[in-house]
């Protein structure tokens, strides 16, 4: 298989290695693996040909790649330890610090908290994560718009305006929730189905980072529209979906 891909238990996380590609993708977001050792260290974890790689295999990988010269001399721990650390540095660029564990004295293995995702089921993943993701994005949106203050304009119109941290925020996940939709749905014959997907996911976008504006409306009024829209947006989203499966 080209790609491999696991899923933490507890955070949901997604992370894909493309082995043609050379790249590890998560949240939208993808790294290029320039150094070859790497990418078969990378790789030998991500296929669990067995349950740790030794610090030897990793030396023996690392000279394999490079030289049998590269870093002569050095203990096996030694040069494992500075390739593994060469791949938890490109993991924690996605925002993934737990997925190389050390297993002291033998050498390192994933994380209990990752395990594989099969192929067959990988399409079936995205689709939950999208539409959990998005649902919860929602629902927290109009906790939040049922706390905070309305603001109100001399014209007479009125809106939220969120503290920084919470509007990025929201920006950051539905980032993530949009990738997530492209490389679930993304092939070919589908493009209009997903166009009309985008739409719905951009105007959820809008109420999302609160730039959703009412014309002379109460509080409660404001409110009670801003969540009915978004929940409206949701089942549209759905439907929508039901055209690209």
């Amino acid at each position: 298989m080209s790609q491999l891909t696991f899923k933490n238990i507890e955070t949901t996380k997604i992370v894909t290695l493309d082995v043609n590609l050379k790249m590890l993708k998560s949240s939208g977001q993808e790294i290029f693996i320039q150094d070859a050792a790497v990418l078969v260290i990378l790789h030998h974890l991500f296929t669990l040909k067995t349950k740790f790689i030794l610090y030897s295999d990793i030396a023996c990988i690392v000279k394999e790649q490079k030289s049998t010269f590269h870093m002569e001399g050095c203990p096996d721990n030694i040069i494992a330890n500075k390739y593994v650390f060469k791949s938890r540095s490109i993991l924690k660029n996605l925002m993934l610090d737990d997925f190389i564990v050390l297993v002291r004295g033998i050498g390192y293995k994933i994380s209990s908290k990752w395990h594989p995702v099969l192929e067959g089921k990988r399409d079936e993943q995205n689709k939950n994560s999208f539409l959990k993701e998005i649902t919860k994005i929602i629902a927290d949106c109009i906790v939040y718009s049922e706390s905070v203050e309305i603001t109100k304009h001399n014209s007479g119109l009125s809106f939220i305006k969120p503290d920084q941290e919470t509007a990025l925020d929201n920006f950051r996940r539905m980032n993530d929730c949009y990738h997530t939709f492209l490389s679930r749905y993304s092939a070919p014959g589908n493009s209009y189905e997903l166009f009309e997907l985008r739409e719905k996911i951009t105007k959820v976008l809008i109420y999302t980072i609160y730039w959703r504006v009412g014309d002379s409306l109460s509080d409660t009024k404001f409110r009670s529209d801003y969540k009915n829209e978004l929940q409206i947006l949701l089942r549209q989203v759905k439907q929508a979906l039901t055209l690209l499966d």
